[in-house]
């Protein structure tokens, strides 16, 4: 008995053990030209149960080094090839066949195609099946045109029971290769099969409209101790920008705009007393000519002080209100004191800081240094003699003699009067000086100012 007859009689014992319809060994036996006989359907129909119990001895068999790949092989066929004998084939039903179809015999390949590879399902390379597809997928038609792949969305196809599709959005890679080649950790990476283009638009998809969800995020409104924790710092944030504006305007923009107005108002008083010159001389040279006082919040002298340096200047009004002698004009003259050159107190205030700072260096003048007044009348020359600190409100200061003020006396001295310590106002620092020359304006500057650019700046040439 040949090989192909002892094959169709087991063929036929185990269809007639599961109560199909008998069928003759003759009937079973394939002709000599091998090719399988048509138009008759395979008696053979595994079951689930059947099928799995294959895969396991597949699985088996291919751990020790069997030659088949995914094909589901009958427990009569796989005896078979391990006894020695001829590769064994399968029958499957053809697409669309039933009774008197013909039957092909169908040995598959054991590496899967590039379109399984891309959905992550059929058999992996070693012929195992993952729980994914069907446990035993009917064959394929060679004529027939099978769907490119599953429909993207995640969407039922209805032939997807039948080509073995899984009915959800395929699985990652990376679970696929989890289940099907727990092995692959351990080996060299192999380079990813091209995916299909549904699949990978299905993928696109989903990551676009994750992505979008997180960018369109609504956020929580504020609680009401957050919403008053963030108006509160903006506010300090606004108060602080006002505050440092306000220091730029106190300590630069006022120094700037009162220098521009001192320069402008000291134009003025050259020009007037060159067009009204007083040529004639006093009766008396060495007596000095006293002026009349202004009128109020007027201009009538220029102060030069070489100690505070060779451009320094500084207008003389009459008063010492804030606005606007002290603050745009520069030194201001006490109304109840003497006038330049008079016999008594000739009393002047300034600002030490801001606003042109006229006094900023009061501090720094020593016994000698020359303060030179010019008027209409001619140039008075003051030297500094000594200084003194008191408080605000002691005016004993501005008498004829300071801090007598019962006495009269018969000196001509100059006070000047400026805030104490720097930045504050808590006291006041005064420095004396007396006259030591007078020079009528017919004589010209006195050599300590006459070639000075601050003289030549006050318009004096």
């Amino acid at each position: 008995m040949s090989r192909r007859e002892r094959i169709a009689q087991e063929r036929a014992a185990q269809e007639a053990q599961r109560g199909g319809t008998p069928a003759s060994a003759a009937d079973a036996a394939e002709p000599a030209s091998g090719r399988p006989p048509v138009g008759r359907q395979s008696a053979v129909q595994p079951t689930a149960g059947e099928a799995a119990a294959r895969g396991e001895q597949l699985s088996g068999e291919q751990s020790r080094g069997g030659r088949r790949g995914a094909e589901h092989f009958s427990a009569e066929q796989v005896s078979n090839e391990q006894s020695g004998g001829e590769p064994p084939t399968e029958r499957f039903d053809p697409i669309g066949g039933g009774q008197g179809s013909a039957a092909r015999p169908v040995i598959r390949s054991a590496q899967p195609t590039g379109q399984q590879a891309a959905l992550g399902q059929g058999y992996g390379t070693g012929g195992r099946a993952y729980a994914g597809s069907a446990p035993h997928a009917p064959a394929q038609h060679p004529n027939a045109a099978a769907p490119s792949g599953p429909p993207a969305g995640g969407q039922a196809h209805p032939q997807s029971a039948q080509y073995g599709w899984p009915t959800a959005a395929a699985p990652a890679a990376a679970d696929y290769s989890a289940r099907t080649q727990p092995w692959a950790g351990q080996q060299q990476a192999q380079p990813a099969a091209p995916a299909v283009a549904g699949s990978t638009s299905a993928a696109g998809a989903g990551d676009s409209g994750a992505g979008g969800g997180s960018r369109n995020r609504e956020y929580e409104p504020l609680g009401p101790v957050r919403g008053t924790i963030r108006a509160f710092g903006e506010l300090c944030i606004t108060a602080g920008l006002v505050l440092i504006l306000f220091v730029v305007w106190q300590l630069w923009w006022t120094d700037f705009a009162a220098d521009n107005d001192n320069q402008k108002l000291a134009d003025q008083l050259t020009t007037q007393w060159k067009d009204n010159p007083k040529d004639e001389l006093p009766d008396d040279p060495d007596e000095p000519v006293v002026g009349k006082a202004p009128e109020a919040e007027k201009a009538f002298g220029i102060v030069y002080i070489p100690r505070f340096g060779d451009d320094y200047y500084r207008t003389l009004a009459e008063g010492v209100s804030l606005d606007p002698v002290l603050n745009n004009m520069g030194l201001g003259h006490y109304p109840s004191t003497a006038m330049p050159g008079d016999v008594g107190n000739f009393a002047l205030a300034g600002h030490r800081v801001t606003y042109g700072k006229p006094l900023n260096q009061i501090a720094e003048m020593r016994p000698g240094d020359k303060i030179i007044v010019q008027t209409a009348d001619g140039y008075y020359t003051y030297t500094f003699r000594n200084f003194d600190i008191v408080l605000p409100d002691d005016t004993d200061v501005l008498s004829p003699v300071p801090a007598y003020p019962k006495y009269k006396g018969k000196d001509r001295i100059m006070t000047m009067t400026a805030c104490n310590p720097m930045f504050s106002a808590r006291e006041r620092y005064i420095a004396y000086s007396e006259l030591t020359d007078w020079r009528p304006a017919s004589k010209g500057a006195p050599s300590d100012i006459k070639d000075s650019p601050a003289f030549a700046d006050a318009g004096g040439k």
